[in-house]
C-alpha cells in the first residue's frame, strides 16, 4: 500500500507543481461559473406572487375569505374597485355572504394578465382553492352554530390541508450557482485528470520511468493501482478548490453533503480510469490534450453541465445518459434540489461503478510499460 500511495503523491505533485495549474482548476473555472451562473439566475428566489382582491362583499365572509387566502409567499391588495392594471384579479360579488348564508352556490371571478409569471398564478389558484376548502369545511364543521363567528370551531386545530404536487420537476427547477457550479465541478474534474493523468501515463512509459519502478519490488497491478489512487486524488483535489469557492462566495448548498461526496468520488473514479486508458492508447501529448479536450465538453454538453437537463427533450436527454457526466449531474439535481436521498442516487452510483469497471478493464489491456 506504501508503495502505491507513494506513486498517487508523485503524480499529484507533477500537476500541483506546473505553473498554470491554478489557472486551470481556479481561474478559468471561475470565469465559467460567473458567465453561466448569470446566465441561469436562480428564478425561484424572487418577490411575492401578487394579488388584487376586488372584495364587493357587503356581509362579514368578504374579509374572513380573504384571510383564508393570505400566505407568507403572497402579496395581497384588496380594492373596492377593478384596477387598470393588475397580475392576478380575484373579485368577490356583491352578495357573497348572502349565498354562503342561504347555503347557495357561487362562481367567483379570477383574472390573469397573459403576461405574468405562469408559476406565480399557480401559486396564487393554489391557496384560493385551499382558502375555498377551508371555508367550506368549517361553514360544515359549524353548521348547528347560530352565529358562525362568535361560536365557530378554529379550522386549524382539525384538518390540515396540504397541496403535492406530483411532478417534481415543476416545484424547483435547476438553477443558479447551485447548479452551475457543480456543472463546471464535473467538466473540469473531466478535463484537468484527463490531460494531466493522461500526459503522465504517456512521459513516463516514454521516459522509461514504468520500467524502472518495476525495477524495484513493485509489481505491475501496484503500479497501475498507484496512477490510479493518483488520478483520483487530482480529481477530489479539483473538486475540493471549486467547492470551497463555490461556499464561500456563493453561498454553494449541496444539500446533503455526504451524498454529493459519493458522488463526485465515483464519478472522480470513472475519469480516473479513463485517464489511464488515454495515456496508454495515445502517444503524443497534442493528441492527448485534444481527445482530453473534446470528450470533456463533449460529455459536459450531453451530460447537463452547460445547461439544466431537465430543460432539453427527452430524445437528447436519453442519448446524454451516455456520458458520464449525466450520471453526475443528476445524482447532484436529485439530492441538491428534489431533496432525494441515497437510495435515489443508487443508480446514479451503480453506473458511475460500470463506467469505472469498463474504462479500468480497457485501460489494463493497453497498460504498457515501454513503448
Amino acid at each position: 500500500m506504501k508503495r502505491i500511495i507513494h506513486i498517487a503523491l508523485i503524480d499529484l505533485k507533477i500537476m500541483v507543481s506546473d505553473k498554470i495549474f491554478f489557472f486551470w482548476t481556479l481561474i478559468f473555472p471561475l470565469i465559467f461559473i460567473f458567465i453561466f451562473g448569470n446566465i441561469y439566475k436562480d428564478d425561484n428566489v424572487k418577490a411575492k406572487a401578487e394579488l388584487v382582491i376586488v372584495n364587493k362583499d357587503v356581509g362579514k365572509f368578504g374579509k374572513y375569505f380573504e384571510k383564508k387566502i393570505e400566505s407568507p409567499d403572497i402579496l395581497i391588495k384588496s380594492l373596492k374597485k377593478e384596477p387598470v392594471d393588475y397580475n392576478r384579479l380575484l373579485i368577490l360579488p356583491k352578495d357573497f355572504s348572502e349565498k354562503i348564508k342561504s347555503r347557495k352556490p357561487q362562481q367567483l371571478l379570477f383574472k390573469k394578465n397573459s403576461n405574468a409569471n405562469v408559476k406565480a398564478a399557480t401559486q396564487i389558484e393554489i391557496k384560493i382553492i385551499q382558502g375555498i376548502t377551508k371555508t367550506i369545511t368549517e361553514l360544515l364543521i359549524n353548521s348547528k352554530s347560530d352565529d358562525f363567528f362568535d361560536n365557530k370551531i378554529d379550522f386549524k386545530d382539525i384538518i390540515n390541508i396540504k397541496t403535492i404536487n406530483l411532478n417534481e420537476n415543476s416545484i424547483k427547477m435547476p438553477s443558479g450557482f447551485d447548479h452551475v457550479i457543480p456543472g463546471i465541478l464535473v467538466q473540469f474534474i473531466m478535463m484537468m485528470v484527463l490531460v494531466y493523468g493522461g500526459i503522465v501515463v504517456m512521459m513516463d512509459r516514454q521516459m522509461g520511468r514504468l520500467t524502472r519502478i518495476l525495477f524495484s519490488s513493485t509489481s505491475i497491478p501496484e503500479l497501475w493501482a498507484g496512477k490510479f489512487l493518483g488520478r483520483l486524488l487530482m480529481g477530489l483535489l479539483q473538486a475540493f478548490i471549486l467547492v470551497f469557492i463555490g461556499i464561500l462566495f456563493f453561498n454553494l448548498n449541496l444539500g446533503n453533503n455526504i451524498l454529493a461526496f459519493l458522488i463526485i468520488l465515483f464519478f472522480s473514479m470513472a475519469i480516473a480510469s479513463l485517464s489511464i486508458l488515454f495515456g496508454s492508447v495515445f502517444r503524443k501529448e497534442d493528441l492527448i490534450v485534444g481527445m482530453s479536450v473534446m470528450s470533456a465538453n463533449i460529455f459536459a454538453a450531453l451530460g447537463g453541465c452547460w445547461w439544466p437537463i431537465e430543460f432539453v427533450p427527452q430524445t437528447f436527454k436519453t442519448i446524454g445518459m451516455i456520458s458520464p457526466a449525466y450520471w453526475a449531474m443528476d445524482g447532484f439535481h436529485k439530492i441538491i434540489f428534489f431533496n432525494k436521498s441515497l437510495s435515489d442516487i443508487t443508480l446514479n452510483i451503480i453506473v458511475l461503478l460500470i463506467y469505472t469497471l469498463i474504462f479500468t478493464i480497457l485501460s489494463i489491456k493497453f497498460f504498457k510499460i515501454k513503448e
